[in-house]
This record gives C-alpha cells, sequence and structure tokens, in this order.
C-alpha cells in the first residue's frame, strides 16, 4: 500500500467511524442509560447512595404500624415501586437524533406529569401545603453511567472491526 493509499483508507475509517457513532452512540447510550436508571430502583440507590428509608418500611413508626395492619406486603416493598412499579416501567428513551438522546419519566404512565420529578429531584408533593418530598435520585448526570456507556459503544466497535 503507498503512502496516498494509506491516507486515503485512514480517511474512510474516519468517516466510517463517524457516521458509526452518530447513528449508533446515542441508540447506545440511551438504552444503557435506562438500564441504569432502572436498576436504581432495585439497588434502592442513586449510583453508591442509598436513598432515604420510607416511613412505612422503619419499625417503631405509627406509619409501619399502620402499613403492617393494613397492607403487609408494604413494609417490605422496595422504595418507589409502589404497588405497580410504574415510575420504574415509565422509564424510556423519548428520542434520538445525530449525536443526542433524551431518556424521560414517560408521563403517559402517570395521573400527573411531574411525578417522576418530585421523587428525582426532592420537590413539593401532597395536596394543599402538601410537603418535600425526600430527594430519590434515580436518574441524571453520573461518572459510572458515563463509564458504562463507553464501554458498551467500545463493546460494539469491537464487535463491529471483527467483521
Amino acid at each position: 500500500m503507498t503512502p496516498e493509499q494509506f491516507g486515503k483508507e485512514i480517511g474512510r475509517l474516519k468517516n466510517e467511524f463517524k457516521d458509526l457513532f452518530d447513528k449508533y452512540g446515542p441508540t447506545i447510550a440511551g438504552k444503557t442509560a435506562v438500564s441504569y436508571f432502572k436498576k436504581n430502583f432495585q439497588n434502592e440507590a442513586w449510583g453508591r447512595v442509598k436513598w432515604q428509608e420510607v416511613k412505612r418500611r422503619t419499625p417503631g413508626t405509627a406509619a409501619f404500624r399502620t402499613a403492617a395492619r393494613n397492607h403487609p406486603a408494604r413494609t417490605t416493598r422496595k422504595i418507589l415501586t409502589g404497588e405497580t412499579g410504574d415510575l420504574a416501567r415509565s422509564i424510556e428513551v423519548k428520542y434520538v437524533s445525530k449525536g443526542e438522546v433524551v431518556v424521560w419519566t414517560a408521563p403517559s404512565a402517570f395521573a400527573k406529569e411531574p411525578y417522576g420529578r418530585v421523587h428525582n429531584e426532592g420537590l413539593r408533593a401532597g395536596r394543599g401545603s402538601g410537603f418535600i418530598m425526600p430527594k430519590r435520585q434515580f436518574m441524571g448526570e453520573s461518572e459510572e453511567l458515563n463509564a458504562l456507556i463507553i464501554s458498551e459503544i467500545e463493546r460494539k466497535l469491537k464487535q463491529i472491526s471483527k467483521q
């Protein structure tokens, strides 16, 4: 191969990689993020930071006694999974475009749109003056997530390079 041919081949590979990254990178990132965010519900944590415990699972509290008497399963059910698990199931890729992906909690899964945001950010909840919901983050920017996305893209690139 001549130096000129080598230069052309490098240019071709560069364009091929850019197309691949623009086309598949956001899709890979979105799928990885959805999986990571849903896993937080099972771990009851954001990354390695555990969520604040709920009173219905804390022995000795009035909420625990009420739950144990009326709905015993509530004393052991995971935080934020509720009776339906709708919040975790609502996490999906909203859209993918060149170099961008948006992951959200689909509002169609709830009566009120900011439901997921209230839990994720610790905002006001309830009727009237309500109360401030403790922040139990399950979505957002994360170094751990970025590393998982990079690892998954590298894995896909290795698969492609073997073809």
